[in-house]
């Protein structure tokens, strides 16, 4: 019995230590600076706080930090 629980906690602390990596590996996948509002042009995208600015991109609003933009 003794080792069953030593093994359940064994796996219970890999899991939670994994879990760390896992979670920072999908933050980094999703982070794509594009949003999901649709528009046509500037104009429709919503105004946000300097440094940071969006812009129409491929029919959809996108967000950049000012002086990191290079175009599409």
């Amino acid at each position: 019995m003794k080792h069953m629980a030593q093994f359940l906690l064994f796996v219970y602390s890999l899991i939670i230590f994994l879990s760390l990596f896992f979670g920072e590996a999908a933050f980094e996948r999703t982070e794509t600076r594009m949003l999901t509002i649709p528009c046509t042009s500037d104009a429709n995208c919503p105004k946000v706080i300097s440094p940071c600015h969006t812009k129409c991109f491929d029919g959809f609003c996108g967000w950049y930090i000012e002086g990191s933009y290079e175009g599409p």
